[in-house]
């Protein structure tokens, strides 16, 4: 069963309840939601750090701490959120200009949403 979800106007879909598309479809949300409470994005480039360094930290409490799968699963999500910001918006720090459609103004068939990398 394919489960469409509307993100932004984009849609995702994924089989059932399939752990990496359950993964992608979380990473369009937080994806969503940092770029409405960071719309900027300026210094993607020390955020996906950062986000990396807590991750490494979340990995390494497990066997410490008794940290559970969750926390780890979350951080992977947020960092996976940045490195797409980083690959469709870019990082102006270090000239990179993004992945961004050329076409402008173009729609998905199937929803008549924005295109993946538009956002318009």
């Amino acid at each position: 069963m394919i489960n469409p979800r509307m993100i932004g106007g984009v849609a995702i879909e994924y089989h059932g309840s399939h752990p990496r598309g359950k993964f992608l479809f979380e990473v369009a949300q937080e994806n969503q939601r940092a770029r409405e409470k960071f719309p900027g994005g300026a210094n993607l480039d020390t955020a996906l750090m950062e986000e990396v360094g807590e991750l490494a930290q979340a990995l390494l409490k497990i066997k410490e701490s008794n940290w559970s799968p969750e926390q780890v699963y979350k951080e992977a999500v947020q960092v996976a959120s940045t490195a797409m910001r980083i690959a469709v918006e870019g990082c102006p720090e270090h000239a990179y200009q993004g992945a961004k459609c050329g076409f402008g103004g173009c729609r998905q068939p199937a929803t008549g949403g924005p295109c993946a990398l538009c956002y318009e």
